[in-house]
């Protein structure tokens, strides 16, 4: 099957599932963020949306970092109506998702959804970057945007997945610390890395852990991230508003921050922040 009769069956499929009111992919955009993010501003779409592009031109990573747009990296984007659990029954009852460990609930479905067809196990480093055999295969980028009004507001969630990416011609760091899905698919899946594929397998992912799982446990996400963290019991270096903590990972609390356990047995708590550096205990 050809690109263009696999995109149309993939965005057939995806709107036909009834949760994205908004549906577009695109050859060419300069950040799937920035433009969603200025449609939902202009109130231009209705939510829940996702917007695709085959290439970014000005794609943006945490901080001041840029986002390398390889061909055959998938990279989407969805906005959606977020609240806390009180007012998810009263506004937008049918597409807002619960705040709460947002970007620890979208890593861990990224994880899912390609360790479906990774024969290597895909493991999350906190927050929400996603990682095979120590390298990365997955970033992902959560902005809010605030709707004070109503009590709501609308998460902007960039996700890129590196389905079938060639890297001789990357940047040295990203060469040295990037892997793609297709090095690591199972035995007669080639076709479901394409980024049609690999998107399809999102959505039904997503939708899966926020209708059925976490109506059935909204805590599942505390009592299975062990198994899915990269980085308990490693050693880890975290960059956060007041300074540098680094010591052995303890995991998550409750709210989410890491639990970092310092040279003075001291546990520090960090709920935002960039992992610059981890290895194991014994590296």
């Amino acid at each position: 099957m050809n690109a263009g009769l696999r995109r149309q069956y993939a965005l057939h499929e995806i709107e036909g599932l009834g949760y994205f009111q908004s549906v577009d992919w695109v050859s060419s955009v300069g950040s799937t963020n920035k433009c969603l993010a200025q449609s939902v501003r202009d109130k231009a779409i209705s939510l829940p949306a996702l917007l695709v592009a085959d290439e970014q031109t000005t794609g943006v990573g945490r901080g001041s970092n840029r986002w390398w747009s390889p061909t055959g990296c998938l990279m989407f984007t969805m906005a959606i109506p977020i609240g806390t659990v009180g007012l998810l029954d009263a506004v937008h009852p049918a597409a807002c998702i619960r705040s709460e460990l947002l970007p620890l609930r979208v890593g861990c479905a990224v994880a899912e959804c390609i360790g479906g067809i990774s024969i290597a196990r895909p493991l999350v480093k906190w927050p929400n970057d996603v990682y095979i055999a120590g390298r990365k295969v997955s970033g992902v980028l959560i902005e809010v945007l605030q709707k004070p009004l109503d009590g709501t507001s609308v998460a902007i969630i960039g996700i890129g997945i590196n389905c079938c990416v060639d890297f001789s011609g990357a940047p040295d760091d990203i060469r040295a610390n990037a892997t793609s899905l297709h090095n690591w698919v199972k035995s007669g899946a080639v076709a479901s890395i394409s980024t049609e594929s690999v998107l399809v397998a999102f959505v039904h992912q997503w939708l899966d852990i926020i209708q059925q799982r976490e109506v059935a446990n909204p805590n599942w996400i505390l009592e299975s991230w062990h198994e899915r963290s990269l980085l308990d019991g490693h050693w880890v270096q975290v960059r956060h508003s007041f300074g540098l903590a680094q010591g052995r990972c303890l995991g998550i609390k409750d709210t989410g921050a890491i639990l970092i356990q310092n040279e003075q047995l001291e546990i520090v708590e960090v709920l935002a922040g960039t992992v610059e550096s981890f290895r194991p205990l014994d590296g």
